[in-house]
């Protein structure tokens, strides 16, 4: 058996996969094995062990993540059309477990030759429901993020994790054990995607790229401790971070689906990892990918900043200067540094903080960087896009800005099917 430290590990990791999915739920499909309502002597650790390792071929040939939860639900998330291998492989565990009345009850029979779609699967007659169940993330995500959390509870952990405050502070052996464990450990659920918008008012939000990083929150969940108590310890596993999202992106370039941008450190951009991910992302090279860099890194190796600037100028990369307080953008010369787009962090206090003079100063300011290169972050509510547009921003990033991009689906997924009827008649 897992200890219970390492249960509660995979339960706050299945939470935090499903949360990054949020955003990116085209092609993804995910079932449920309810294995915890299976009589006990189906719920033997070697028995649990076998439904696991039924897996195992596909998490070798697609892309998905498996979790077992601590009483023995569970969890499998795919991406693409292989609904009719997985089938198989829950046809096989229903064959383990046949003599459960779980499997057996109402009369429920098992053909496998049903229809492998998942409309098909979900027919009922393929597989019991109680047993089995199928989610198309694509219009069942919010289905399934409340599956989720109650079999979480129901397993004894918690859908979240421990307040920061409670948690054990960073410290050197702890970093050297966390570092440790990063090599061996999967960031695809910790992994998350936050689109850039232009937005004009009036008018629905248009991806043009988008963010990839990792969520420092939901590591400090999964390894329950304040990672960001001490400045300088933080800096160092930010950069073991880096290099783990290099690799993990160098697995998966021909996935990226798209521009995108990734905020990195200096010091990361001559690793080996980043090497590696240059070399996979030029040969399968088809959309942008924008490298940001914080200013105060910036300013304190400017040396090293010009020489990395050209180094990715030369392999086709955009650079954008990221962490802008706004009184830094009437300072920053865009041009000057050598960088295509600068990104301002919101806050609440800019309603209040700027008088006449400071309003048009700034708004002079976004006008000679470029309305198409000024993106204002950490957008959380209306007041922000609202106050951006007035000082002539266009691109905006934040929950707000996601909120209006999910509202704006339906809408254009209707307008576009409306399109292809009005074309075949």
């Amino acid at each position: 058996m897992q200890p219970s430290s390492e249960r509660a590990q995979v339960e706050t990791q299945l939470v935090a996969f499903v949360e990054s999915l949020e955003n990116r739920v085209f092609g993804w499909r995910a079932i449920h094995l309810q294995l915890s309502q299976l009589e006990p002597h189906n719920r033997r650790h070697l028995k649990l062990h076998m439904a696991v390792s039924a897996f195992g071929g596909l998490l070798e040939r697609f892309k998905g993540e498996l979790f077992q939860l601590s009483h023995g639900d569970i969890f499998y998330c795919w991406h693409g059309d292989s609904a009719a291998e997985v089938q198989q492989v829950v046809l096989g565990l229903c064959c383990l477990f046949s003599d459960d009345p779980l499997i057996k009850a109402d009369g429920d029979h098992i053909d496998p030759a049903d229809n492998p779609d998942l409309d098909g699967i979900r027919g009922g007659a393929a597989i019991r429901r109680r047993f089995c169940s199928w989610f198309d993330l694509e219009c069942e995500y919010e289905t399934l993020c409340l599956r989720v959390q109650q079999s979480v509870v129901e397993a004894g952990g918690t859908a979240k994790g421990r307040k920061a405050g409670d948690r054990r502070p960073l410290d050197p052996s702890q970093l050297a054990r966390i570092e440790t464990r990063l090599e061996a450990m999967s960031l695809s659920g910790l992994i998350r995607r936050q689109p850039i918008c232009a937005l004009l008012p009036g008018a629905a939000p248009r991806a043009l790229f988008t963010e990839v990083h990792i969520a420092i929150r939901k590591l400090a969940e999964v390894l329950d401790v304040d990672l960001t108590a001490d400045l300088w310890l933080f800096q160092r596993l930010g950069e073991s971070l880096d290099r783990r999202l290099m690799s993990s992106l160098a697995h998966g370039v021909k996935d990226l689906g798209g521009p995108i941008s990734i905020n990195l450190r200096l010091a990361t951009l001559l690793s080996p990892e980043f090497l590696k991910f240059d070399d996979t992302y030029r040969k399968h090279r088809s959309s942008s990918v924008v490298i940001e860099l914080q200013l105060i890194d910036i300013f304190a190796e400017l040396g090293s900043f010009l020489f990395i600037r050209e180094f990715l100028r030369a392999r086709g990369y955009l650079v954008c200067v990221d962490g802008l307080h706004y009184l830094h953008l009437p300072l920053i010369d865009r041009k000057r540094l050598g960088a295509d787009m600068v990104k301002i962090i919101w806050s609440p206090d800019l309603l209040d903080a700027m008088n006449g003079g400071q309003l048009e100063e700034f708004k002079a300011a976004t006008k000679r960087t470029g309305v198409d290169r000024v993106v204002l972050c950490r957008c959380e509510t209306a007041d922000a896009v609202n106050w951006g547009q007035t000082v002539g921003i266009r691109l905006f990033q934040g929950h707000y800005v996601d909120s209006l991009l999910r509202a704006s689906r339906p809408a254009a997924i209707a307008s576009a099917r409306s399109a292809l009827r009005n074309a075949s008649c």
